[in-house]
């Protein structure tokens, strides 16, 4: 049984669960680190046994969350994590991973399914990647920074909604008709980084406006947590959005519990960076115990998506989830000092040792069963670092300050041990 606390009223403090994080921290780069760059250029996707997968072809959202991830590790002083980052920059800025030709980022370069389109939801983690490498030092960071503020704000970002639309054909000709709430949710973490990384208050007034759009009535009432995923072209709901593709990995029918407890946590670094408007921390408790109270299986874990009467849909758990909900517990404690979030915490932390890190193989299973048994209906392989890692940070993290503007706060080199 692994040594998950000790014996320290804060659970958040206590020094063994801090020394299990920074150990489990290291472990998952080692697992992911020795073959996450792709000989021509962009990372890979990693298999089950950690081994990459080429045929994946270079991903953009993994490629630009294994950016980030190493930024923040190298801020830790990692070996080698520099070069992870320098690697993607390489490829964004100036190799196969840009369209030179009519600008942006595709979805996926290479491999046995490459895609040409250019859609918003890797293009904002491609944001949050250049805003944790220029916080992180590195020199070509905020060149990357720039070019996708710039295409944001050119081609997705619409001032008259106070959010962003979704996608184009590859050369931005043809607007999809399709709106959705994952992809900008993803946006509003980058521009709270970006807002970090460049004290430009715009960034925070967007990531407000998008959190506004979407969450806004989350505390309303009964069932006001479950957000709506999917939107026509002027922002009315389709509940009914893919009724016959339930398990869709990025648009799936119903509601995303996960995703409410990614709301929880960023309504309350909203609120820590400045953002003061009193619904912030009542919406962010609803969602939080909303998903307890929808999804939290007997078992233990969250349900994939739930329907608009909280019954459960796809009952698989996913392994974001209960990582999500670390940093939600996190805020939740910080914002009002309520012993149960603590408690909570610990909760989670203890599922996903006893069920989702594999330790035979190494970094977490990606799905469970309602039994709690690995399987790969959804996601084939481990290739998502970024939820994971980030819950191994939650603990230290204060109210007022990111992932990486803590880490350069804290100028600490604990990974180079």
């Amino acid at each position: 049984m692994t040594d998950l606390f000790g014996d320290h009223e804060d659970r958040f403090t206590d020094p063994v669960h801090r020394e299990f994080l920074l150990r489990h921290r290291r472990d998952l780069l080692d697992f992911y680190q020795p073959e996450v760059r792709l000989a021509d250029g962009g990372m890979a996707w990693i298999g089950a046994d950690g081994h990459a997968m080429p045929e994946m072809g270079a991903q953009l959202f993994i490629g630009a969350r294994m950016m980030h991830v190493f930024s923040l590790a190298a801020l830790e002083g990692r070996p080698g994590a520099g070069d992870v980052v320098e690697h993607g920059l390489d490829f964004y800025l100036d190799g196969a991973g840009r369209d030179h030709d009519h600008d942006g980022w595709v979805p996926i370069v290479g491999g046995s399914a490459p895609q040409d389109r250019k859609e918003l939801y890797g293009t904002a983690q491609l944001l949050l990647a250049a805003s944790s490498a220029t916080q992180a030092g590195f020199s070509r960071g905020p060149a990357l920074l720039a070019a996708c503020s710039d295409l944001i704000d050119r081609r997705f970002w619409r001032e008259e909604d106070g959010i962003c639309v979704e996608g184009f054909d590859r050369t931005f000709t043809h607007l999809d008709d399709y709106r959705g709430q994952n992809a900008n949710m993803h946006l509003t973490e980058a521009y709270l980084a970006t807002f970090e990384a460049t004290g430009e208050r715009v960034y925070l007034d967007r990531a407000l406006s998008i959190a506004r759009r979407i969450t806004g009535a989350a505390a309303s009432g009964e069932g006001s947590w479950r957000l709506p995923e999917h939107f026509t072209a002027d922002w009315r709901p389709i509940p009914d959005y893919n009724v016959d593709d339930p398990r869709h990995a990025f648009r799936p029918y119903g509601s995303q519990p996960g995703h409410w407890l990614e709301w929880t946590k960023l309504l309350l670094q909203l609120r820590g960076l400045g953002a003061d408007e009193p619904w912030l921390l009542p919406a962010a408790t609803a969602l939080f115990d909303g998903a307890l109270a929808d999804a939290w299986g007997d078992g233990g874990g969250f349900v994939y998506t739930v329907d608009w009467d909280g019954r459960p849909v796809v009952e698989e758990r996913f392994f974001w989830e209960v990582a999500e909900a670390m940093g939600a517990a996190r805020y939740l404690w910080l914002a009002t000092g309520e012993q149960r979030f603590q408690e909570w915490y610990e909760t989670f932390w203890r599922f996903a040792d006893s069920h989702f890190i594999d330790h035979r193989l190494g970094s977490w299973h990606s799905e469970l069963d309602v039994h709690g048994n690995p399987v790969a209906l959804t996601w084939d392989g481990k290739p998502d670092l970024y939820h994971v890692y980030q819950a191994t940070l939650y603990a230290e993290l204060p109210a007022d300050r990111g992932f990486a503007a803590h880490l350069r706060a804290a100028g600490t080199q604990r990974l180079a041990g």
